[in-house]
């Protein structure tokens, strides 16, 4: 099959989850198909990343993503009722270069990644689509009214009411659209052609480490300039930390992600305790030198691969109730689940004060991901629904009998 992959940002270094989620199709789907990669770029892209996904890819094109072409993009769309994110991204050197690969005729499929990308094929080429929402935004935005502050607060509720709509526009147009939770999915609405394809961990790349685990080490990890992050973060700093630290003095907390803003700095500075570790090469030391591992997640929405790496490197995880969409774990079995301050203290002293509970919750955690969240089941599952659509039926029925 010869697949044109549009990537909302180039895919290396994976900084933000869509970035390691393109990553691992590319990198699962170029063993049996012929990958066309085309994807935007902010800033400069370096020779080593570019070879890296090049080695995927049959084709690489890029297209810088610059201020100026969306503040054009934005001016155009004056007047629109399309969400503020899409019209940003809707850019003229962007739809030039897609539409040149489009015109060759020569995939069998596009695969489009993020709904501020649809923009560029709202005239439906001769080629089966497939936009990869991966969450519904449209719930991302009104949890983040429930928890920013004004004047976000308002242009989140805004961008929520446009984004619902347009998420429901494309789904009745796209052949396919994919989320990662049933949670996303009933967000949207019930349509036939809303599939849910869930995220994965690389379970060769993150593995438990007993060696070297620092009893006191408390770690959260992920993108540090993504909202519900960041309230995450502070949540976890104003109303949990200092509880725990009440009973165990000695717990430390690390904050590991790419894009730290202000508002992180200045909770990282609020203890001595705390230390913003941010970027970092391979998160799989960060995690796995733990001694539990919180998602203390009030906003946001689609499925948490800071859940899924957690356990996959054998570390026992704290997360809210929201922290769990998509994921089909037990709570006192694979995780601790808590969503009030008192009891996520509770549960996060109970990992650091009972190490038998938690060697059996981080044993059943990654028996869970090996089991269920691994890249290539669910690269399988997404192989089956391009085949659904590339294949007629028939053809499709001759295969199997033969």
């Amino acid at each position: 099959m010869r697949i044109l992959f549009v990537a909302a940002r180039f895919p290396a270094p994976a900084l933000v989850g869509y970035q390691v989620r393109a990553l691992h199709q590319l990198r699962l789907l170029s063993r049996r198909h012929r990958v066309t990669l085309l994807a935007f770029t902010t800033g400069r892209v370096h020779e080593h990343e570019r070879r890296q996904v090049a080695e995927l890819c049959e084709e690489v094109h890029t297209v810088p993503l610059t201020r100026l072409d969306m503040a054009r993009a934005l001016v155009r769309g004056l007047g629109s009722t399309r969400p503020l994110q899409a019209l940003l991204f809707e850019t003229a050197p962007m739809q030039r270069v897609l539409r040149g690969l489009l015109a060759e005729q020569r995939h069998d499929l596009v695969h489009l990644q993020l709904a501020r990308m649809a923009g560029h094929l709202e005239t439906a080429p001769a080629v089966p689509r497939v936009i990869d929402l991966i969450d519904a935004l449209s719930l991302n935005m009104q949890r983040r009214e429930n928890h920013d502050r004004a004047p976000m607060r308002w242009a989140a509720h805004l961008e929520a009411t446009r984004l619902g709509r347009y998420e429901r526009d494309l789904c009745g147009t796209w052949d396919r659209a994919l989320v990662v939770s049933d949670a996303d999915r009933d967000a949207i609405g019930d349509y036939p052609n809303l599939l849910v394809n869930s995220n994965g961990v690389d379970v060769a790349r993150f593995r438990p480490c007993r060696e070297g685990r620092d009893p006191h080490r408390i770690v959260f990890t992920g993108n540090l300039g993504y909202f519900p992050n960041v309230d995450a973060l502070r949540w976890c700093v104003e109303s949990i930390l200092p509880a725990v630290w009440q009973v165990c003095p000695e717990a430390r907390f690390a904050i590991v992600g790419a894009r730290p803003g202000r508002a992180v700095r200045r909770l990282a500075r609020r203890d001595a305790r705390i230390t913003l570790e941010g970027y970092v090469d391979d998160v799989q030391p960060a995690l796995a030198g733990s001694a539990v591992a919180l998602a203390p997640m009030r906003a946001g929405s689609g499925q948490k691969l800071k859940v899924l790496e957690a356990m996959a490197c054998g570390v026992p995880v704290v997360a809210t109730s929201r922290a769990l969409n998509g994921i089909e774990a037990e709570a006192e079995r694979h995780l601790l689940v808590a969503d009030s301050p008192g009891s996520f203290v509770q549960a996060v002293l109970r990992v650091l004060r009972d190490p038998r509970l938690a060697d059996e919750l981080a044993f059943a955690g990654r028996q869970l991901v090996e089991q269920r969240y691994a890249w290539e089941r669910s690269v399988d599952e997404l192989e089956e629904i391009y085949r659904a659509l590339v294949e007629p039926p028939e053809l499709e029925a001759l295969q199997h009998a033969s």
